[in-house]
């Protein structure tokens, strides 16, 4: 109910006296108001009709009996469909005027003390119909702020693009007191719609392989030209329709879904009644239309961003496969090829060392076999970092105990290890992870964090394992014109923890060192054994070859 002033019983019977006295007048008063009407303002007859809902006339009709009950609720209804009409309430407040006038002018039954009463009495009818006319205007704009908004709020709610048309078409059949609602889609570089969302519809009914061609039928019209439509009544109307929508609706509406000048959809509405619109209506269904096209274009690019995301962390899975398989070939080569090559070259270079009898050339034998043997050394610990066989064969637990050692001894940073006993076995993928992680902490810990120790933890409970790497170093600070995108390290960490469905946090402050914490969900230990077994069974080891040389001495192992 809108608002409404307030009457006291002793004006309603005065009010009710005043019209019943004017009732033999009725049809006078009423020609003198649309003469008058007409003179000041051009309405049409549709406008002029609702406006002679409010005069005396027809409100005697309602509530001669004392109950002005449905009076109210009669201004009220036809005070929102003023609205919809878009008339100013000033030419409301106009039409009342005028009407309390000519009433005035038929008052020739009434005494000077009666008559004075009278006056009074019409002053607060027109007074009380005007304020239950503003009152109606307020709730018809309240609506529709209340539906733009609830536009807004389903654009930031909805978990999906389905979610969110689904919520629209809600909101606007709700809105307009429809009966059924339809989203038409366009398929992207198509001039060919789908059907989406429905209300009011089984989505059954409509054939599986149901399109609209732009310019076909009545949505199609409505895509094609981009201009709102409205079948007011569908039993006159002999355009292409939807056999079923004809069956569900008597009227329809439609509005195109526009992005700046592309349309993007159609919006339909149905009422089980012949319903024409109002301007305030058509306006209002097209504001929450290009309201709505705003949101389904934001909700594409989401989705399609979401899916770009997902083929991004696919593509990074695959290429750090690829980069963990070609680290394995590599290594392989380089042991199989090179590192052979150099063992037959030290042989030879042996041989060659018994052959001489020469002290000098014996020497200078000796030293190119020293440099040889360093050769070896290095291509050993690069075959080490490129495919740990302490990772594949003793496990993840003595691979970062080496990495560890591995910093002390080439840095002289002090690393602790602290490993928990239940930590065991983990899936290939999941040490593989791990290891590089720490293999990566330890390296920035050497290159860049001037720290005098370091502490690696890692334990295991509730399904999770933690590892957390924390040095006293500088911690990480932000090289003058270089941003955080170039810090790969971090990124490669993250990345590869986050195919596993685990979290990385890098806590660091100027001179306080930095630490990272890295969580990751891990199986039962039992499967986890069963998988590494299978990979110890079908690894490609790299086999383990200690050269000797001719005089007896041993070289560097590979």
């Amino acid at each position: 109910m809108s608002l409404m002033l307030p009457l006291k019983q002793s004006s309603r019977a005065l009010i009710i006296e005043v019209a019943r006295a004017l009732e033999p007048r009725f049809p006078q008063i009423s020609e003198a108001w649309r003469r008058k009407m007409g003179g000041e303002f051009a309405f049409d007859e549709r406008t002029l009709g609702v406006l002679e809902r409010l005069n005396l006339p027809t409100g005697y009709s309602l509530f001669r009996d004392g109950d002005f009950e449905p009076f109210f609720e009669h201004l009220s209804y036809f005070g929102i469909r003023l609205s919809k009409l878009q008339v100013d309430t000033r030419a409301v407040a106009r039409a009342l005027e005028f009407s309390q006038a000519i009433c005035e002018r038929h008052l020739t039954d009434f005494d000077r003390e009666r008559r004075a009463e009278a006056l009074a009495a019409l002053e607060t009818l027109t007074s009380a119909t005007f304020v239950a006319v503003s009152g109606a205007y307020f709730d018809s704009q309240r609506r529709e702020s209340h539906a733009l908004l609830s536009v807004l709020d389903a654009e930031l709610s909805a978990a999906d693009l389905q979610a969110l048309l689904d919520h629209v078409l809600n909101i606007t059949t709700s809105t307009f007191n429809a009966s059924l609602g339809l989203v038409l889609l366009r398929e992207p570089d198509s001039d060919v719609m789908r059907p989406t969302a429905f209300v009011g519809i089984d989505p059954e009914e409509f054939a599986e392989d149901l399109v609209v061609t732009m310019g076909q039928g009545f949505s199609g019209q409505i895509a094609l030209t981009g201009e709102p439509a409205m079948l007011s009544d569908i039993e006159t109307s002999n355009g292409a329709l939807n056999p079923m929508l004809r069956t569900k609706a008597k009227a329809l509406w439609g509005v195109p879904l526009k992005t700046a000048d592309h349309v993007i959809g159609v919006l339909l509405i149905g009422f089980g009644k012949p319903y024409e619109w109002y301007p305030t209506e058509r306006e209002l269904m097209r504001a929450i239309a290009d309201r709505s096209a705003l949101a389904i274009s934001r909700a594409r690019m989401n989705e399609a961003l979401r899916e770009r995301e997902v083929r991004i962390v696919e593509l990074s899975g695959h290429l750090l496969k690829v980069q963990e398989d070609e680290r394995k070939r590599i290594s392989r080569e380089l042991h199989d090829e090179t590192g052979q090559s150099l063992m037959v070259i030290r042989l030879y270079l042996g041989m060659l060392e018994k052959s001489l009898t020469g002290r000098t050339a014996k020497a200078k034998v000796r030293e190119t076999v020293t440099v040889v043997d360093r050769t070896i050394e290095g291509i050993r610990r690069i075959i080490g970092r490129l495919s740990p066989l302490v990772l594949q064969e003793l496990g993840l637990i003595a691979a970062i105990r080496k990495e560890a050692k591995d910093l002390a001894k080439s840095t002289g940073v002090k690393a602790r290890v602290a490993i928990g006993e239940d930590v065991g076995r983990l899936a290939p993928e999941v040490e593989a992870a791990i290891y590089r992680v720490v293999q990566e902490a330890l390296h920035n810990v050497a290159k860049h964090s001037q720290a005098k120790a370091v502490n690696i933890q890692m334990s295991r409970d509730d399904g999770k394992v933690a590892l957390f790497v924390e040095d006293d170093g500088v911690g990480i600070t932000k090289p003058q014109g270089k941003t955080e995108r170039q810090t790969f390290g971090l990124a490669g960490i993250r990345e590869r923890i986050g195919m596993l469905g685990g979290k990385v946090r890098v806590v660091s402050s100027k001179g306080k060192g930095t630490r990272i914490e890295v969580t990751v969900p891990v199986e039962s230990s039992a499967e986890a054994a069963l998988q590494q077994s299978v990979v110890l069974r079908t690894a490609d080891a790299v086999p383990s070859v200690r050269m000797v040389a001719a005089n007896g001495t041993t070289g560097p192992t590979f």
